[in-house]
Parts: structure tokens; C-alpha cells; sequence
């Protein structure tokens, strides 16, 4: 059977959460899950360059997609792709898959499931999402650009979501499990929705030596997430 090579496009802010803007928060439990399971899986990443920082900096204000929708911050994230796509194009080149998208959850850039949001004072749509439930959702503005550059390349791939917002042994963190071990383990057959996460236990007292912190390790055996500990 020939060897499964595989690679996978990750938002900058995934594996680096100090690129987020402050009201997202830049804690790393769910980072080192994900790093941790590419990892031990032999998944190789790709990130490219915040657009949001690269154009915004650091301590840019929060916002919501409609502001970042523009001729100019589309233009920056076509050139903050360059290069990425180029090593993609490389590797599928060279007989690797590439198994998916991940981005990042409410944001407006790197987003997937871009639901209604509050306005803010001046009518304009702000960061803060809507309590009304909507089904009309849109794809981030650098989320949108991707699949045109990855179509214009002949490749489809999934688009997921990291949930993170989402306490840990959520529905939510069990459905962003489940879609990535789909997508990096399509001839897994032992995978299943109810099961997506119990890689956990496995990779973290085995196989991953840069283990958390005992705080977080408790939160995980716990199935809880605490929210003092994560704005540490």
C-alpha cells in the first residue's frame, strides 16, 4: 500500500495564538491538542502570515467581516498566500494530499461559519456574534480567497472550524475532532463521531513530551475548561 503523505493548510493563529485579537483570548489548550495529533498523525503544516497583524498589527480593534471585506485587505491576503500556495502546489507535486482547511472560529478573516453578528453604535456590524440563530453563514474574507486559489489549482478540500470558544468534551470540540480524523485518516475504519476524541489520553501521556501543565492536564481528565486558568 503506498504511503499516505499528507499536509494540511492551518491559520497562523492556530499555532500561534498570540496573533488574535485581544477579545479571542491566547491560550494554547486546544493548540497543543491540535499540534500534538499532526504530530503523532505525520501530518505536515502549512501556515501562512496573519493577514490580520500584517495589516492591523498588534493591537488592532476587534472587527467584524464587513470591514475586512475590501479591495485592499483582499489584495494583502492574495499576497500573504503567495508563497503557501506555492509550497502546496509543490508537495501535491510530489505525490502528497493535501487533507484540509482549518480556520478559526468567529473570526473574520479566517472563519468558516460567519453567522449573524450585533451591530455595533454606528449600524455597522461588530466581532460580537448574534443570539439569533441564523443559518446563513459566509466563509472569513482570507477563508473565501483560499478556496478560489485551491480551486483555480484543482483541489478541494474540507473546510473546518476550530472551535475556540468551546469547553472542552463539547459537542462542538467533538465535531471539530471527528472532521479533522476524517479528513487526515479517511481509511481509519475505527473512527467514529462518538469516539473522535479519545486520541487524548493516548498521545498526551505517551507519545507527546512537551506535556502541559498539570492545570491543564486536570481540565482535560475533567472534561471542564476554567476560565481563570485560561486567562493566565
Amino acid at each position: 500500500m503506498p504511503k499516505d503523505k499528507k499536509i494540511i493548510l492551518v491559520a497562523n493563529c492556530l499555532l500561534n495564538p498570540y496573533c488574535r485579537v485581544h477579545v479571542l483570548g491566547k491560550n494554547f489548550p486546544l493548540t497543543h491538542e491540535l499540534t500534538a495529533y499532526l504530530a503523532n498523525t505525520k501530518t505536515g503544516v502549512i501556515q501562512y502570515h496573519c493577514p490580520e497583524l500584517t495589516s492591523g498589527g498588534y493591537n488592532r480593534n476587534p472587527q467584524g467581516r464587513v470591514q475586512y471585506d475590501n479591495t485592499f485587505f483582499k489584495a494583502h491576503c492574495r499576497e500573504v498566500l503567495q508563497m503557501p500556495l506555492q509550497m502546496i502546489e509543490e508537495f501535491v507535486a510530489n505525490g502528497y494530499r493535501l487533507t484540509a482547511f482549518i480556520g478559526l472560529q468567529n473570526s473574520p478573516s479566517c472563519g468558516v461559519y460567519w453567522g449573524k453578528h450585533k451591530e455595533n453604535k454606528y449600524g455597522y456590524e461588530s466581532w460580537m456574534e448574534s443570539d439569533e440563530v441564523s443559518n446563513n453563514t459566509q466563509l472569513g474574507v482570507m477563508t473565501t480567497i483560499i478556496v478560489e486559489e485551491l480551486v483555480k489549482r484543482g483541489i478541494e478540500i474540507p473546510l473546518i472550524e476550530f472551535p475556540l470558544s468551546a469547553p472542552i468534551g463539547s459537542e462542538e470540540h467533538r465535531k471539530f475532532w471527528y472532521e479533522v480524523r476524517q479528513a487526515v485518516e479517511p481509511k481509519n475504519p475505527y473512527i467514529t463521531y462518538e469516539n473522535a476524541e479519545d486520541f487524548r489520553a493516548y498521545f498526551l501521556t505517551t507519545n507527546h513530551y512537551n506535556e502541559p501543565e498539570l492545570a491543564y492536564k486536570e481540565m482535560r481528565a475533567n472534561k471542564e475548561v476554567v476560565d481563570s486558568e485560561l486567562k493566565k
